[in-house]
Parts: structure tokens; C-alpha cells; sequence
């Protein structure tokens, strides 16, 4: 079985009225999530979603994981 993600882009918007599956992974990434309702051209309502990365936050998360030897940071089983 294949999982399709979508890829998106910081700043970008997206609909997420319909289910759909996002994909993150424990590098420390942060982001600021935004959401607006829109009317579509087909005059059903939309919800759309943006994620913008916080460079302060993922900054402070990583030194966070990196002290604790977590997420990317964690010795690796051979």
C-alpha cells in the first residue's frame, strides 16, 4: 500500500476541507498554522490552511531535542 502525502511549500495555502494525509517527520521543524474560509467558484464554503515555519521556535525545539538526544539527534540502532 502507497500513502500519498501532499507537498507543500512554507507560506503556501491549502484546502483541507477534504481529508487528506500530512506527513511530518522529528526533525524539529516548527510552523505557525493559519486557516480561512473561503467560497469556491462553485459557492460551496472552503477551508484552506497555510503552515509558515517559525525560525525562533524550531531554533529552540532543536537545541530542546538536541540536549535530550531525541528526534534526529538520537544514537541510532545498528
Amino acid at each position: 500500500m502507497t500513502d500519498k502525502y501532499n507537498q507543500t511549500y512554507d507560506g503556501e495555502w491549502i484546502d483541507v476541507t477534504d481529508s487528506a494525509l500530512i506527513s511530518c517527520c522529528d526533525c524539529g521543524l516548527v510552523h505557525n498554522r493559519e486557516h480561512r474560509i473561503i467560497q469556491s467558484e462553485d459557492e460551496n464554503l472552503r477551508i484552506i490552511r497555510r503552515y509558515v515555519i517559525d525560525n525562533r521556535a524550531t531554533a529552540a525545539r532543536r537545541r530542546s531535542l538536541k540536549a535530550r538526544k531525541e528526534g534526529i539527534f538520537a544514537k541510532r540502532r545498528k
